[in-house]
């Protein structure tokens, strides 16, 4: 369990569905609120130089609390409840946390059979008739 345990409890919350959704979210809306921080930027430089004032009506954030969807996402994500991490809760409630966290997260046993190789579960990629 200390060899790879903790590296694949890690990773299994790490690639729950859960996260994915709210992570990717995240870095979406973290990049709309970049461009219009930008574009806004921009606006800022060029205008000086020019009589007639440019506004970010064309731009495809006008109007758009980018900053709120933002806001909204990182707070999502920090109340975010993923159930890999709920049953490891679980099981660190037990006395014996080790032996539970060892049914949830260690890889099941290779079985042998009787000719002492190990069983072929199938995934060869071809279908025996």
């Amino acid at each position: 369990m200390r060899d790879h345990g903790i590296r694949h409890i890690v990773g299994t919350v790490l690639h729950t569905p859960e996260n994915a959704t709210v992570v990717n979210e995240l870095k979406e809306r973290a990049r709309e609120a970049g461009f219009k921080a930008g574009y806004n930027e921009c606006l800022s430089h060029v205008n000086p130089f020019y009589q007639s004032k440019f506004t970010d009506e064309r731009s495809g954030f006008h109007g758009v609390d980018t900053e709120g969807l933002y806001a909204a996402t990182v707070n999502a994500y920090n109340n975010l409840s993923i159930s890999a991490i709920e049953d490891i809760e679980k099981c660190l409630e037990a006395e014996d946390y080790v032996d539970r966290l060892r049914l949830l997260y260690e890889p099941p046993v290779e079985e042998e059979t009787a000719s002492g190789s190990k069983e072929d579960a199938g995934t060869s990629g071809t279908k025996e008739d």
